[in-house]
């Protein structure tokens, strides 16, 4: 007898937890551009970038290959007047999502888990989240939080420094706060996370003055919807 759709989707909800990679990746997307939408019952994970960064979209796409059914999609979308390519897909809904949402949102906006230095352990969810929000900068490397307030920046650059005793600056960007590494952090920040970052994102670990003369114009920007 041929397996229907619906018996797929229970088959993959019933026999899915997270695995520590998957819990890694889950981190690091939503302290970047991932994001958690609740749905009736329980939630889902839903990754959209800009289509120049599709690479990482389907990086994403088989880390979470057993709670899915959709494959990578390529659309366009109006941003500020003007037509956006980008690449998505979307779990099936899971309580571990769940879990998650309940962490990471409140009153359905992205927060700063305040336990989060109990999360962030892994250099995975760094190099995740640097492939996501990761910037080179002239002189250093930064993480766009424009999104999280100055007292939640502050507490992950105390997670990053109590965790991965890495030295980390608050910079205050369009009336926000990001994240510094300089030059000194570099190093160190590399070692730890080159090993997950894939090839075509090592140039957000690499500032333009350290870039041979070349090399030296921005990587392709990334979107953040």
């Amino acid at each position: 007898m041929r397996t229907t759709p619906r018996e797929v989707f229970i088959s993959l909800k019933a026999n899915f937890n997270l695995n520590n990679v998957q819990q890694a990746v889950l981190i690091g997307t939503l302290l970047g551009d991932g994001t958690i939408q609740m749905r009736k019952k329980d939630a889902r994970l839903h990754i959209k970038h800009s289509l120049n960064q599709i690479s990482l979209v389907e990086y994403k796409r088989k880390v979470f290959a057993n709670i899915t059914n959709m494959n990578v999609r390529v659309f366009k979308q109006k941003v500020g007047g003007v037509d956006y390519n980008f690449a998505e897909f979307v779990t099936l809904t899971h309580s571990e999502f769940t879990r998650f949402y309940k962490l990471f949102y409140k009153e359905h906006k992205k927060v700063v888990p305040t336990d989060l230095g109990q999360l962030l352990k892994s250099p995975m969810s760094v190099a995740v989240w640097i492939m996501d929000d990761g910037s080179s900068e002239y002189a250093g490397v930064s993480i766009q939080t424009h999104s999280f307030t100055e007292e939640e920046v502050k507490n992950l650059i105390k997670v990053i420094e109590n965790n991965f005793n890495l030295k980390a600056l608050m910079r205050k960007n369009k009336n926000r706060w990001i994240i510094y590494f300089t030059k000194s952090s570099l190093f160190k920040l590399t070692r730890l996370v080159s090993k997950y970052t894939l090839p075509e994102f090592e140039y957000k670990l690499k500032p333009y003055s350290l870039r041979p003369r070349r090399d030296c114009t921005p990587g392709p920007d990334t979107i953040g919807i």
